[in-house]
């Protein structure tokens, strides 16, 4: 019987596809991720292990996968991102990689649209007034925020989670525009240079992938060149940010308020952004719906029913 070994609690229906194909299901049933060593002692021997992004797989376990009695023909990643994992390894040792894409696209604008609006309209503020015995009335003065109608929301990274920010956006009348790689066009926004996006943009979206080129792709420069008082918005990765310049940003008073649901050394937070009232932050919630973890587990499971057949997965990201 094959056996599939899964690193983190996932959403059941994946497991209930793999269980119906016949497959012996390991699962690490605790709420918390595996240290490397457990990792290691843990997924030997398994035809197949499903990943999350928080999972680091380094040339140490590919080459384990590779050598074991029963080598690991794939590694299924519960997440579109894959940056925790040695493709280019992997593939060198013929493991297949795959991820979870599309099925996550509208969830994750969900929730980066909601930190757009949440930040614009003070949520984070206004939370710490509704406390018992704080609120004295309505006021014609505080907790004033932006509106987003008519303001110009630039977007970083345009594949399918930016162009589904741009149609919430353009919903609620902004003007959108993004810069990305490729030359793209959209209904719903305009495609301009990066410094151009920068310097015209009162709130910023990000939705890049993180690779070596876009790792601090926001540090202090970048900072320096936004609008005074614009928004930042980041639900891609967190190492796309330099934090330390960010803390630094928003304490001088760059921003009207930055929204996260991501950080560059997660699960540790900066404990300046905890401080900060015009920080709102998520606990990486950006797919976190029911219909969605189902749907991300069912496509790890066809990814590793179509290797384990010998075919080549849906989803293969090399």
């Amino acid at each position: 019987m094959k056996k599939i070994f899964i690193t983190y609690p996932i959403a059941p229906a994946g497991i209930e596809r793999l269980k119906q194909h016949g497959y012996k299901i390991e699962m690490n049933e605790q709420h918390r991720l595996l240290s490397h060593n457990d990792f290691i002692a843990q997924f030997q021997n398994a035809d197949a292990v499903i990943t999350v992004i928080s999972d680091k797989v380094d040339r140490t376990i590919l080459d384990l996968a590779a050598t074991a009695h029963t080598p690991t023909k794939i590694f299924a990643n519960f997440g579109v991102g894959f940056n925790n994992i040695d493709v280019a390894y992997a593939k060198q040792l013929g493991i297949f990689v795959t991820n979870t894409p599309e099925v996550l696209t509208d969830a994750t604008a969900d929730t980066a649209f909601l930190l757009l609006l949440a930040v614009a309209r003070r949520f984070n503020e206004c939370q710490k007034v509704m406390q018992p015995q704080t609120f004295t009335g309505w006021n014609t003065v505080q907790n004033l925020g932006v509106n987003l109608s008519g303001k110009t929301l630039g977007i970083v990274g345009f594949g399918r989670i930016g162009e589904a920010m741009a149609k919430r956006a353009k919903a609620f009348d902004m003007n959108v525009i993004f810069s990305t790689r490729t030359e793209k066009t959209s209904e719903f926004a305009t495609q301009v240079d990066f410094e151009t996006l920068l310097r015209e943009s009162d709130a910023v979206s990000i939705h890049t992938a993180l690779t070596d080129e876009t790792k601090h792709l926001f540090t202090k420069r970048e900072f320096d060149k936004m609008k005074p008082q614009s928004i930042l918005i980041n639900t891609a990765r967190g190492a796309v940010i330099n934090e330390a310049d960010l803390v630094s940003a928003i304490k001088a008073g760059k921003f009207f308020g930055v929204g996260l649901d991501v950080y560059e050394f997660e699960p540790l937070v900066s404990d300046d952004l905890y401080k900060l009232d015009n920080v709102i932050l998520l606990p990486h919630i950006g797919a976190a719906t029911i219909e969605t973890r189902n749907k991300m587990s069912m496509l790890c499971a066809e990814n590793i029913i179509a290797a384990l057949d010998g075919k080549t997965p849906p989803n293969l990201v090399w």
